[in-house]
């Protein structure tokens, strides 16, 4: 039986700055896949999350337009203090908005792609 996969896409103009900040902030690991166009990380056996430089420079200036993925296996303030010390901009403290009755930190990438982590248990 044939596996099905699945993923998320993110259009990226600074794609060796944004590989970087998801292997080194998120701790990803090393791209499964990496070129100079492309970049895809694996969740397991199933799920990708793979950056993709747009030749045509046509992403969205908005970050309210753009898709915002959940990191789930992350730890908030864990990822806000490494992006604080990597010089990357990080809120000064982490803050959690309930989304869908669960309490989610809002971070962006680089580019300013959303993305979301549970806030860490008291």
């Amino acid at each position: 039986m044939k596996k099905t996969a699945f993923g998320i896409v993110l259009k990226v103009k600074n794609l060796p700055a944004c590989r970087a900040f998801y292997r080194d902030i998120l701790e990803l690991g090393e791209p499964v896949l990496d070129s100079s166009f492309r970049a895809e990380f694996r969740f397991g056996e199933i799920f990708s999350l793979i950056l993709e430089k747009d030749p045509w420079e046509t992403v969205l200036p908005a970050p309210t337009e753009r898709v915002a993925w959940l990191y789930a296996a992350g730890n908030a303030e864990t990822i806000r203090k490494r992006m604080t010390e990597y010089g990357y901009p990080a809120p000064e403290s982490v803050s959690a908005d309930a989304k869908g009755g669960m309490a989610l930190c809002r971070f962006c990438d680089p580019e300013g792609n959303p993305f979301y982590v549970p806030a860490d248990k008291n």
